[in-house]
């Protein structure tokens, strides 16, 4: 893994973690239903509501690397 570039890195990396989150996701969203022992249920609105925390989380992943070239201020 020494000779890859950064790029592939966090590609790999990126990928390993949406997976895990992605599975941990699932296995609790299965876990709640089977406890409850009613049919799952999405209704739109939540559905927004995911969506839009997803896309908020995007956003904040994007926007790390634009912290490093901002000048620090001392207090």
């Amino acid at each position: 893994m020494r000779n890859l570039d950064w790029r592939v890195k966090a590609f790999l990396v990126g990928g390993l973690v949406g997976t895990a989150f992605g599975l941990t996701a699932a296995y609790l969203y299965i876990h709640s239903v089977e406890k409850e022992g009613t049919p799952p249920e999405l209704q739109p609105r939540e559905a927004v509501s995911i969506g839009l925390s997803i896309l908020a989380v995007l956003r904040q992943i994007a926007s790390l690397h634009q912290g490093d070239s901002k000048p620090k201020m001392l207090h």
